[in-house]
């Protein structure tokens, strides 16, 4: 399983069905037409929200996976590292809305969100850090 960043295509908007998806996300929508893939398995993450003002540390997160749209919400706890060098993150996942057919399988999509949230390091197809590492409470 390898994710990468990249750019949306429209064709891709429309399989996923990303502006029915945004219209649900008013507060902080980013109508976002970046993610992080994993095109064999079929998997993605794309940041939906970003908080403002006192709220900017947290954002909200469709994270696509067996064929089910999972909404989650992350806390940025801290944050270290400059542009174009190594940094490290420490982030919460404040809630995780996982319809009853994924409940079972709770483990291996946390497992699988950790590596999607790795390789999107700082900021996806906008990341500007070398190398990346990442402490997911969850």
């Amino acid at each position: 399983m390898t994710f990468v960043n990249e750019y949306i295509s429209p064709d891709d908007v429309a399989k996923y069905g990303l502006e029915a998806i945004d219209k649900k996300c008013f507060v902080g929508a980013t109508n976002a037409r970046d993610w992080t893939i994993d095109r064999e398995r079929n998997v993605y993450l794309r940041n939906v929200t970003n908080g403002r003002e006192e709220y900017r540390s947290q954002s909200g997160w469709n994270f696509f996976w067996d064929g089910q749209c999972i909404y989650l919400e992350i806390d940025m706890l801290k944050f270290e590292g400059r542009r174009g060098g190594p940094c490290t993150a420490h982030k919460r996942l404040r809630r995780i809305e996982l319809p009853e057919t994924l409940v079972d399988r709770k483990p291996q999509i946390l497992a699988d969100l950790k590596k999607a949230l790795i390789a999107h390091k700082d900021g996806g197809v906008f990341a500007s850090c070398s190398d990346y590492s990442l402490t997911l409470d969850v």
